[in-house]
C-alpha cells in the first residue's frame, strides 16, 4: 500500500523518537571515572568533568549480534526470479524506489529516489512493485525462525533486522575448551583495533564473531539471503557497527573503540533513540553532534528533558545500553495504511477504509487471534508541518464483531466500516473542507481465540456492560480513549529511512 509499511513496529519515544528498545535504557546508569569503556586518552578526556560523577555499572560481558539483511525486498524478488540477479533492480512503491540491488546502486540509483529520476540515471533499471508485502513478511519470519534455532533470545526489528543475544553460547564455548592463543575475529574489527587474546572481553567478542559468521552462512545456504552483522557488548553498539562494511560483511567493535564509534556518527539523528523532535530540542541547546551531547552538562540536560530522558540521551551518546534482547513473539497489533497526495471527500475516505479493512481482515483471519481494539489514524495536509501531524482515535471492538473477524470471510467488514467512519467523524468535521494525505487502520489488543470464554480468568476480571449488543457500538465510540498527535512517521522514517522498533506489526522500512 505504501512505502511506510508493515513490519514490527509503530511507536514513538517521548512522542517522537523512533526506537522502542532505547526506551528501556537504565535510568541509573551514570559515568564514573575509570569505569566507562573509553580510555583516559579517548576523545572524551577533555570533557570528563562535564560527564557526571555518579557511579556506573561495569562494562557488560554480554555478546550481542545485530543482523541486517542486504537490500531485503530486492533480495526476495531475486530469489523468486533468478533472472533479476544480473540486472539493476528497483523495488517500487507509489512513485518511490524504496530499495534497490547493488547493481542498480552502481548506476547511481538510491533508495527513496523518485522513479523518474532513477530511470534517468539507469534507463535499464527493472522495476518490481513492492506494494504486496505478503512474501516479504513470510521470508522475514523465516529469518527470525532460523535465528531462534541458535538462541531463544532473538528480537525482531522490522522485516530485515534482528538482534540476537549469544552470551550463553559464548559461555558454553569457553567452558568446553580453552581458546587458542592465535584465535582471531571473523570479519572486520572496527577501527582496525588489535585483538588482545589476554583480554576476556576481546575473546568473548571474537567467539561471537564466529557465531555470527555461522548464522550468516546458514541464512545464505537455507534461505538464499545475504546480510551484514555487528558484534558488540550491547544492542546499540551492535546496530551502529553492523553497517560499517557492506554488503554481506560483518564487523566487531571492541570496548576500547566505543568512543570512536559514537563520535563517528554523522549527527545525533544517526543514533537510534534520538528522534526528529528530540534532535530539534537538542539543537536549540547548541548540540548538533554526538560529541556535543557527550560533553554537555548533565544537570542542564535534565532541566530540558527531565531526569530520566536526559540520562537516557546521555547514555546513548556514550554507547551505554543495558537493555536486554527481548524475544519478540507474535505481533501485538496488525495495521495497514496508505498515503496519497490528497483525499478531500467522505466518499474517498470510505473507499480507502474499505480497501484497507479488506486486506486487514484477511490477515487477521490468518493470524487467528481476536482483536479487541480498532484504531484509525489520519494525517492532515500541512504545508509547514508535512510529516508530524498524525491524529488517532480508537475504541473497543464489540465482541460479536470480533468473533466474525476470526471466523473468516468479510461478514465483519460492514460493521467495522461503520465503526471506523464514526471514528473518522470524531476527528473531521464533515461540514468543513479537509485535506488528508494518509489513512491508517490498526487492530490491537489481540487475544487468542476463546480467551474471553466464561471459563477463562479474563472473564472474571472483565467489566461487562448490561447494554444490548446493538448499544455496544455506540458506547465504544462515545468512550474514545485516544486522541493523540504523534510524529511516529518521523519524516525520513515515513519515507523509509529509519526503522521504528516495537513488538507490533507495523514499522517504517529503512531499506539498506
Amino acid at each position: 500500500m505504501d512505502i511506510c509499511y508493515e513490519s514490527d513496529a509503530q511507536m514513538s519515544v517521548d512522542s517522537d523518537d523512533d526506537t522502542d528498545w532505547t526506551r528501556n535504557f537504565s535510568d541509573n546508569v551514570r559515568v564514573q571515572e575509570g569505569i566507562h569503556p573509553t580510555t583516559a586518552t579517548s576523545p572524551l578526556g577533555k570533557c570528563r568533568k562535564t560527564l557526571g560523577k555518579a557511579p556506573m555499572k561495569a562494562p557488560s560481558q554480554r555478546v550481542i549480534l545485530h543482523f541486517d539483511l542486504d537490500c531485503f525486498y530486492a533480495q526476495v524478488e531475486m530469489i523468486q526470479n533468478p533472472e533479476l540477479r544480473n540486472k539493476p533492480l528497483g523495488i517500487q512503491q507509489k512513485n518511490i524506489i524504496v530499495t534497490c540491488n547493488y547493481m542498480a546502486r552502481e548506476h547511481g540509483v538510491t533508495k527513496l529516489m523518485f522513479v523518474t529520476t532513477a530511470k534517468e540515471r539507469c534507463p535499464q533499471l527493472v522495476l518490481v512493485s513492492g506494494e504486496d508485502l505478503t512474501h516479504y513478511r513470510e521470508i522475514s519470519y523465516k529469518v527470525t525462525e532460523l535465528l531462534e534455532g541458535y538462541s531463544p533470545l532473538v528480537e525482531r526489528l522490522g522485516f530485515d533486522e534482528n538482534f540476537m543475544d549469544v552470551t550463553d553460547m559464548v559461555d558454553a564455548k569457553l567452558r568446553q575448551e580453552p581458546v587458542p592463543s592465535d584465535f582471531t575475529v571473523n570479519g572486520h574489527i572496527y577501527n582496525r583495533q588489535s585483538l588482545d587474546t589476554r583480554a576476556e572481553a576481546h575473546m568473548r567478542l571474537a567467539i561471537g564473531s564466529h557465531i555470527a559468521a555461522k548464522v550468516r552462512a546458514a541464512l545464505h545456504t537455507k534461505l538464499g539471503l545475504t546480510g551484514c552483522a555487528g558484534i558488540a557488548t550491547n544492542k546499540l553498539l551492535a546496530k551502529l557497527v553492523s553497517g560499517t562494511f557492506k554488503p554481506n560483511q560483518q564487523t566487531t567493535v571492541l570496548p576500547e573503540s566505543t568512543a570512536d564509534l559514537m563520535t563517528s556518527q554523522a549527527g545525533l539523528r544517526k543514533v537510534p533513540g534520538v528522534g526528529h523532535r528530540t534532535a530539534q530540542r537538542l539543537q536549540t541547546l547548541g548540540l548538533s553532534s554526538v560529541r556535543d551531547l557527550q560533553c554537555f552538562p548533565l544537570a542542564q540536560l535534565e532541566k530540558e528533558f527531565g531526569v530520566s530522558a536526559a540520562q537516557r540521551l546521555h547514555n546513548l551518546s556514550l554507547g551505554i545500553d543495558d537493555t536486554p534482547v527481548t524475544p519478540t513473539g507474535p505481533p501485538q497489533s496488525l495495521s495497514d495504511e496508505d498515503s496519497f497526495k490528497k483525499i478531500s471527500t467522505e466518499t474517498e475516505v470510505l473507499e480507502k477504509i474499505e480497501e484497507l479493512l479488506t486486506s486487514l481482515l484477511d490477515r487477521m483471519h490468518k493470524d487467528g487471534r481476536q482483536p479487541r481494539t480498532i484504531r484509525l489514524t489520519i494525517r492532515r495536509f500541512s504545508a509547514t508541518n508535512k510529516w508530524f501531524s498524525r491524529e488517532s482515535r480508537q475504541c473497543p471492538i464489540p465482541s460479536n464483531i470480533g468473533k466474525k473477524i476470526i471466523s473468516g470471510g468479510q461478514d465483519a467488514k460492514a460493521p467495522l466500516v461503520n465503526i471506523t467512519m464514526k471514528l473518522f467523524h470524531k476527528m473531521i468535521d464533515r461540514n468543513n473542507p479537509f485535506h488528508l494525505t494518509l489513512i491508517n487502520i490498526c487492530f490491537s489488543n489481540l487475544q487468542a481465540r476463546g480467551a474471553d470464554g466464561k471459563g477463562s480468568i479474563s472473564f472474571f476480571f472483565t467489566q461487562r456492560s448490561p447494554s444490548k449488543p446493538a448499544d455496544q457500538e455506540k458506547s465504544c465510540l462515545e468512550d474514545t480513549i485516544d486522541t493523540s498527535f504523534s510524529d511516529t512517521s518521523l519524516g525520513e522514517a515515513e519515507l523509509g529511512l529509519i526503522p521504528v522498533f516495537s513488538n507490533s506489526s507495523r514499522a517504517t522500512y529503512r531499506g539498506n
